[in-house]
């Protein structure tokens, strides 16, 4: 309720939450509101608005689109084998590979350098099957989490509980960490990716929230 009156979304439908904790992220988002709302701002209410308001056909689409990034997933994009880089990559990504092999019963094709990868007919259906049973909110919050890090593997490991979000941050920056610290880091990189860090994170807590219930 706002001032007495049932809160709707953008899409005039009436807000119904079946959580608590995100209920009350989302009061407290607009007991914060004065003058203009800015849904930049506002995670909880931004993620729950979404999520009602998207449709059945809409999110059949949303989960063949995660399932693209997982096709071409950051993982299984390494630097030129033998490099310094492509061996910090291996020792940081290839537990996460080994993981995701065994949930999707299937083998992951690694590429060095900038060819493109042409993963399995097989892999595309399983990644499907992950994320049918994925409930509304919850695939709100991994469309963030899948679209700032470049990788499906790193958001279901998170959905997971197999690693944390401080650890899901660290491993989706490892190419550019290694970038930055040959040629220097500029201040607005600095600022874009303290926005993202940010977005990232309240993506994560989100669904840690969700999955509590």
């Amino acid at each position: 309720m706002l001032d007495e009156v049932p809160l709707r979304t953008l899409s005039k439908n009436e807000l119904i939450i079946g959580n608590r904790s995100i209920a009350h992220g989302v009061k407290n988002e607009w007991s914060k509101v004065k003058k203009e709302i800015n849904y930049s701002h506002m995670p909880y209410t931004k993620a729950c608005f979404l999520s009602v308001d998207r449709s059945e056909r809409e999110s059949l689409k949303l989960k063949d689109k995660l399932v693209g990034y997982g096709m071409s997933d950051l993982l299984c994009y390494r630097a030129d084998k033998g490099s310094d880089l492509a061996r910090i990559q291996s020792k940081s990504w290839d537990p996460l590979i080994d993981w995701i092999q065994i949930q999707l019963n299937t083998t992951l094709t690694i590429s060095h350098g900038l060819v493109p990868v042409e993963q399995s007919s097989d892999m595309e259906k399983e990644f499907s099957k992950l994320l049918l049973p994925i409930e509304p909110l919850c695939l709100t919050v991994m469309n963030e989490l899948v679209t700032l890090s470049n990788s499906l593997i790193i958001g279901l490991a998170i959905l997971t509980g197999k690693i944390s979000p401080e650890k899901a941050w660290k491993l989706m920056r490892i190419d550019e960490d290694w970038q930055r610290n040959i040629w220097g880091t500029l201040a607005e990189q600095k600022a874009e990716g303290k926005i993202k860090r940010s977005l990232f994170m309240q993506a994560c807590e989100i669904l840690q929230m969700v999955q509590k219930g």
